[in-house]
């Protein structure tokens, strides 16, 4: 075996170092990554000054840090219950032994504390004292000739287990939980793949994210550290320009500007690109899997069904060309296509398969060597036209109708729905094609399951719950939905109940838990024999149906399938709605739901019926300018409301149903711009908030408004740093309610919620700290830490003079007092007593103390001008300083001086509060 750089260096010590990043926080765990392929790459420098020949590519160490990422070695086929039984058998375990249990009920809380609900941590638990701890055999390279044998077995039982009998007869029990992890294809560190690639390079991320591409991001860095840079070339695959979601009620905004668009028929295939040179062909998918090896590709015309065709098709002057396109499958007999929703993978179709490949082309990126991706789409569209001749089922170009109006526009998407299509697609006639941009790209996908009224949504019936993992470790996150077997006579409840799908999109965080909390008592183990049950894996609890829940559930279409015993399921299913108002017996039936099968086909839509004139949106109509004295504020805030939502298409229902106010803006962003964006996630824009208002925007909180909002304690006010938070696009899958360091203000129902997730310096309990809360942690506790310098001299002075460790002479200490007509000696007793005097009111005092019972206990004007904190008045009805004497702190009376026991990260420190009743 030749010497490469991945044969110097032991597996073991690479796993070493990914322990050491999971038990790390922050950004140390960054560090520990950079430290080490720092080292790996140095000592590839010194192979190759050695040897000039060595091949010294991080490439075998990259692919296994970023496993989930590797798309030059094939899959696996193995989870985490297939591997199980595959440990159990090879280890002889016995399917019913305690380890066995372990390992197949890894998911479920409590079976065993070691190793939580982690499956890698349960193999290392379960079979560490099976597995030699010392061995240290495998390199990099061994086991990455390992990975791509298992890749390449065949699926029966005895090859994987034959391959991992040879395995555990070298490899220690640390090296099989990492091991596992990398099969599984989640390492689980805590450092996301963003993070990693910029440890490795600073621009490896942003090549990546086009190419998909970790080979050729190693090479390139090799032979340039100092700049990374992509250009579009053959066989140099990246990932396509993608279309931006699109509301058939909102087709009116995309013609304020007169534009016009090629309107196309939107398939449902596998998004893929095919690249050609010199008479050799490549196939990829979107995700960067080359199928061109496969039974109907090929790389060359006697290789496979497609190449074939399209040697023959192609125009005799093109030398060169990158099409991006839909692989389909076309029925050889019934000439229409299929779907991926059907039984059959268009990338591996065999020659007895029903279906051929045909690829739709409706885009060309090069050809003969230029790139193309400046050009208007109406050039390229011309330049695809004169690119190859079309043949029906094997290679075709799109349709393309050109729109500039809504009217024709619905034509052709209710034609789509007539049709049972997938939608319809828009491009503008301009639009330049952007690598891996969906945002403002000028192309438009359409669906009818997109808008609200035009899909028919379904009532089902929670039967059962799976355990999730990761942040929903001990949570049920995924639900066995079904429906309700058509009882015999009418008026009957129910008795028999049939599974028909699992569930666990369009569910928030807060959903999620709440759900949990309201089954948790009713989850049981065994099925209940009033349920039918599906095929495959079951749920880990059940629940009997009198005791359940009825979820809504919105999905692209029902579909033919085995897995579930009333022969259809649903694709792509969501929950928009838990039904509170109906009773479990209410669900649908069998009956309703085959209501949708419509014929023999496989796949049926679920569009309840054809979209109208009225389910678009109309265009704002000009009215007359009308001073804003003569509106009321309700009607100013209609107005600005109706102006506001004919601006801007919503890309997302993230904020939908939430009222938000938006009080100001700041010198980044205006309070036009902050409404416009919160509308692109259907968010309720008010102009003034209610009891029903979600939150309240601030971005000024010295402006008289937000002060007022602020002091009043009604509403929930957030900084502009929470807007950009949650419009964030990695943040849309799961919008927290709030993070306290975005708020100005809470209501109480808040804090109790906050309360039970932070500590009062910000700090999760239940998520691990990385480098960025940390720092907002120290930067909450630095105030309380430099009031607390002095103290904390003093409190060890306190515990050497005192037995209880307390001062008698300090029972004012932590208290900041403003003395309104007070006399030097009661302010001189203050200080003695361990209290800090201040000359002006500012949001540091606590305590204002007037002396003089005559005078008034402070202006407003003197507090109004403390921000964000309560201040308490004592007035000296009681004589509060000269009553407290050292020896004897009054009981009863109008004064009382409280000492506060010191809570858990409060740095030790007792505050001492006077309450005076008055």
């Amino acid at each position: 075996m030749s010497v490469t750089l991945s044969s110097r260096i032991k597996f073991k010590r690479l796993c070493d170092v990914l322990e050491k990043v999971v038990k790390e926080r922050g950004s140390g765990k960054l560090n520990i990554l950079k430290e080490f392929l720092v080292q790996c790459q140095k000592e590839g420098v010194k192979l190759k000054n050695e040897n000039p020949d060595v091949d010294v590519s991080m490439f075998p160490i990259l692919r296994l840090l970023l496993p989930q990422c590797d798309r030059d070695r094939g899959s696996y086929n193995l989870k985490e219950k297939l591997l199980a039984n595959l440990y159990i058998r090879v280890f002889c375990l016995g399917k019913s032994s305690k380890d066995a249990q372990k390992l197949i009920e890894y998911k479920i809380p409590n079976v065993n504390k070691s190793g939580g609900s982690d499956f890698a941590e349960k193999v290392y638990w379960v079979l560490q004292k099976r597995l030699s701890r010392n061995k240290e055999t495998f390199t990099i390279d061994r086991i990455n000739t390992f990975l791509d044998d298992l890749s390449r077995t065949n699926e029966t039982n005895n090859n994987k287990d034959e391959l991992f009998k040879t395995l555990f007869r070298q490899i220690s029990a640390l090296e099989l939980k990492w091991l596992t992890r990398i099969i599984l294809k989640d390492l689980k560190l805590g450092v996301g793949t963003k993070k990693l690639l910029q440890v490795y390079h600073p621009e490896a991320y942003e090549f990546f994210d086009i190419t998909s591409d970790l080979r050729k991001i190693c090479d390139n860095i090799y032979g340039n550290k100092e700049k990374l840079s992509y250009d579009i070339q053959v066989f140099s695959f990246f990932k396509p320009m993608l279309l931006e979601r699109c509301g058939i009620e909102d087709v009116e905004k995309l013609f304020h500007n007169n534009d016009e668009y090629f309107v196309q028929t939107k398939y449902d295939g596998e998004r893929s690109q095919i690249h050609m040179k010199d008479g050799v062909f490549k196939y990829c998918t979107r995700r960067r899997n080359d199928i061109t090896d496969n039974w109907g590709y090929g790389e060359k015309s006697a290789d496979g069904f497609l190449t074939n065709k399209f040697s023959r098709l192609l125009n005799p002057q093109c030398k060169s060309i990158i099409l991006d396109g839909e692989l389909m499958g076309w029925h050889k007999e019934n000439k229409v296509f299929g779907s991926k929703g059907m039984s059959y993978d268009v990338k591996k179709l065999s020659t007895n398969s029903s279906h051929q490949p045909c690829f739709v082309a409706f885009d060309v990126i090069l050809y003969n060597d230029k790139v193309l991706v400046n050009l208007p789409y109406k050039e390229r569209l011309s330049i695809l036209q004169n690119a190859f001749q079309d043949e029906e089922g094997s290679l075709i170009k799109c349709q393309n109708t050109i729109v500039s109006n809504s009217e024709d526009l619905l034509d052709i998407f209710n034609k789509s729905i007539r049709d049972d299509g997938e939608g319809i697609v828009l491009k503008k006639t301009d639009a330049t094609y952007k690598p891996n941009v969906r945002e403002g790209s000028g192309c438009y996908k359409i669906k009818a399951e997109y808008s609200e009224n035009l899909v028919q949504d379904i009532d089902l019936i929670v039967l059962g719950g799976y355990y999730g993992e990761g942040k929903f470790t001990g949570l049920i996150s995924s639900f066995m939905m079904g429906v309700t077997e058509m009882p015999k006579n009418k008026g009957e409840d129910p008795t028999k109940f049939i599974s028909v799908v699992s569930v666990s999109n369009g569910l928030s965080m807060e959903q999620m838990n709440e759900l949990n909390s309201r089954l948790e008592q009713y989850w049981i183990k065994d099925c209940p024999d009033c349920i039918i049950q599906p095929k495959g894996q079951l749920p880990d609890l059940w629940i009997q149906p009198e005791h359940s829940i009825i979820l809504t559930l919105r999905a692209t279409e029902l579909v033919r399938t085995d897995y579930y015993p009333m022969g259809y399921s649903l694709r792509f299913p969501r929950v928009v709605e838990i039904r509170n108002d109906k009773p479990w017996y209410s669900a649908c039936t069998n009956t309703e739901l085959l209501w949708f099968v419509k014929g023999r086909g496989a796949i049926h839509k679920l569009t309840k019926r054809q979209a109208t004139s009225n389910d678009i949106m109309t265009p704002a109509v000009k009215t007359p300018k009308i001073s804003k004295s003569t509106l009321s504020k309700f009607e100013e805030g209609c107005c600005k409301t109706r102006e506001l939502n004919t601006k801007v298409v919503p890309i997302t229902r993230l904020l939908e149903g939430k009222e938000i106010c938006v009080i100001n803006g700041d010198d980044e962003l205006s309070k036009e711009k902050i409404e416009d964006t919160l509308l692109l996630h259907r968010a309720k824009i008010v102009q003034n908030p209610s009891k029903e208002t979600y939150c309240v925007i601030v971005g000024n909180a010295n402006k008289a408004k937000a002060k007022n909002i602020i002091h009043s304690n009604k509403y929930d006010v957030v900084t502009i740093d929470w807007f950009k938070h949650v419009t964030k696009e990695e943040n849309w899958g799961t919008l927290e309610d709030f993070l306290p360091w975005y708020l100005l203000c809470v209501r109480e129902s808040t804090r109790r919620l906050l309360a039970e997730k932070y500590d009062d310096y910000y700090d999760s309990y239940t998520v691990d700290a990385d480098e960025q809360s940390l720092q907002r942690s120290l930067e909450k506790a630095k105030y309380a830490i430099k009031d607390s310098e002095v103290f904390t001299q003093e409190q060890g002075m306190d515990k050497e003079l005192f037995d209880n460790g307390i001062s008698p002479f300090s029972v004012f200490r932590k208290i900041i007092g403003y003395f309104k007509n007070c006399s030097d000696s009661t302010k001189f007793q203050f200080r003695f007593m361990g209290g800090l005097v201040k000359e002006e009111i500012d949001k540091c005092v606590n305590y204002i103390f007037i002396e003089d019972n005559s005078m008034p206990m402070a202006s407003s004007s003197e507090v109004d001008r403390i921000e964000y904190e309560s201040i308490k008045i004592v007035n000296n009805r009681s004589n509060f300083l000269r009553k407290l004497n050292f020896d004897r702190i009054p009981k009863n009376g109008n004064s009382t001086c409280v000492f506060e026991t010191p809570k858990l990260g409060d740095y030790g420190i007792i505050l001492a509060r006077i309450f005076t009743k008055r």
